[in-house]
């Protein structure tokens, strides 16, 4: 593995490290169920897991943050506030009520998904057995640190994924890089949600595929990729697309490599190691009588369409569109959809990559029918999410409902290393220059989101001294001593400095002459 694979997977890492500390705990997408749920299953209380409309939101989880959870009202001047007590003496889930539930009916959606992370999560928890009565804000930022660290892979497996499909140098290093370019998937990672281990899952899956698309029929691959199909099933109901995406890798790998008995015999052990991950979805439809029941109601809601398209059916669309845009490379926070600095920088970064995966398929970057199988997930996940949003607009009108861009992150890997791809069309002095302006882009993408964040949260209302004051305001609240904050970021800037000193040696050194000018398909070895 080269270095600089390293060196991006460690400034990687340190950005989603340092979003933990920027974003207020439960400042992410329910991150308060998910938390709520984690410590209801190390308490013993939400296993073995519980039926639809019976799991409550515990009053002991509001011990953990200290900004509202849903829309904010606006900017919320974090730095002039003086009621957060200093670290170490903030409450814990015992002293706010432990797991007694909210008085208001509160239910915890989220046992609607299978268990698997929480489980994991759990067992994080568990690790300290003293943690029901230590101030739950630290508990919560130990639970972020270890998503974090769940998800520090991911540059690795789309380098692999790059080079397996034999794109030219430094191609699969700027596959790597992709990451930086969406603030919103390193927000998600620094968070407490069942996404990061799906993403990860779904990372190490698109490793495999590109494998089975270059000729890896082996039973061995075939077991790897039904295993990882298997936990993705164990943990979220987007991965329900997998087992038609495994179908679809093996019968073009097969058909490229006229092997078709050796691909039939790697789906079939493929699907016979995600049969575990299947039969949770089995039970649901046993017992409940739906594949996926509604966490919040014992009995499915109504779902009858009562509103059709001419009840305002281009708004909904259109709202879709911008959500499925903004919320999967940046995020608005506080749900103004705001057309502010970030919310352009997601135009600009969607240009970007079209235009790669564009010229990927028209000047075949990859061979056209493994790019199309790597982009599958994208469409997949779209109309799966497309079709719950749209029930929820026929049944009560809302045009909004489950609109969430980060949706789409399982199919990233899939989705960059198919953009990257296109800069295979470059001659190589000029794919020299494709991991700088990437990164320059990213610098321009995290300028524009972090001033969107910095502003919404943390700046003081009078201005002179605000960033000072924001800055001591954030390691105020932060639960880990300010040293490690201070560490990692010190870390994070080191790998960053050389990162940059790498890039620019490789782009301006010479370009050898027997460099491929085209992606070289990676042979091999029949077993």
């Amino acid at each position: 593995m080269p270095t600089v694979v390293w060196l991006i997977a460690a400034v990687h890492l340190a950005v989603a490290l340092a979003q933990t500390a920027v974003f207020p705990n439960a400042r992410s997408p329910d991150e308060r169920q998910q938390v709520d749920l984690v410590l209801q299953v190390a308490q013993g209380a939400a296993w073995p897991w519980p039926d639809p409309g019976t799991a409550f939101v515990t009053e002991g989880v509001e011990a953990g943050y200290f900004v509202p959870t849903d829309r904010l009202p606006g900017r919320q001047h974090l730095a002039d506030r003086d009621d957060v007590a200093p670290r170490g003496e903030r409450p814990s889930y015992a002293d706010a009520g432990g797991g007694t539930p909210m008085g208001e009916p509160a239910y915890n959606q989220l046992i609607q998904h299978p268990p698997l992370y929480y489980l994991l999560g759990s067992a994080v928890v568990s690790a300290n057995p003293g943690w029901a009565d230590q101030p739950l804000d630290a508990v919560w930022m130990a639970l972020r640190w270890g998503n974090a660290m769940l998800t520090a892979v991911v540059p690795v497996l789309l380098f692999l994924t790059a080079r397996r499909l034999g794109l030219p140098p430094p191609l699969p290093v700027v596959a790597a890089a992709t990451p930086l370019v969406v603030p919103e998937l390193t927000h998600i990672e620094s968070s407490v949600n069942n996404d990061t281990l799906l993403i990860v899952l779904f990372a190490a899956a698109t490793y495999l595929v590109a494998r089975v698309l270059t000729g890896d029929l082996r039973w061995r691959t075939g077991a790897a990729l039904g295993a990882v199909t298997s936990l993705a099933l164990l943990t979220k109901g987007l991965a329900l697309l997998m087992p038609a995406w495994i179908v679809l890798a093996y019968a073009v790998g097969g058909v490229r490599e006229r092997r078709g008995a050796d691909a039939v015999r790697g789906l079939l052990v493929a699907g016979a190691a995600s049969v575990p991950g299947s039969l949770w979805w089995l039970r649901n439809t046993l017992v409940y009588g739906t594949i996926q029941p509604h966490g919040t109601h014992a009995e499915p809601p109504d779902l009858t369409a009562v509103h059709g398209w001419s009840d305002g059916g281009w708004d909904w669309l259109s709202r879709f569109a911008e959500r499925m845009v903004t919320l999967f490379f940046v995020n608005d926070h506080d749900s103004d959809r705001a057309m502010d600095a970030s919310w352009w920088m997601a135009r600009v970064a969607l240009i970007v990559v079209l235009a790669g995966v564009g010229t990927a398929l028209v000047r075949r970057g990859l061979p056209r029918p493994a790019a199309l199988v790597l982009l599958f997930p994208i469409p997949a996940l779209a109309g799966i999410v497309a079709r719950g949003s749209w029930e929820q607009f026929a049944a009560f009108g809302s045009t909004g409902a489950a609109q969430q861009g980060r949706y789409l992150f399982p199919g990233l890997v899939g989705l960059m290393v198919v953009a990257v791809a296109g800069a295979a069309a470059l001659a190589p002095p000029w794919r020299r220059w494709v991991l700088p302006a990437l990164l320059t882009l990213a610098l321009a993408m995290h300028a524009a989101f972090w001033h969107d964040v910095w502003t919404l949260y943390w700046l003081p209302a009078d201005p002179a001294g605000g960033l000072g004051r924001a800055v001591s305001a954030i390691a105020f609240w932060y639960p880990f001593p300010p040293a490690v904050l201070a560490v990692t970021l010190a870390g994070g800037l080191v790998a960053a400095v050389l990162l940059v000193r790498w890039t620019v040696r490789a782009a301006a050194a010479p370009v050898e002459p027997s460099e491929p000018a085209v992606p070289q398909r990676p042979k091999e070895a029949v077993a």
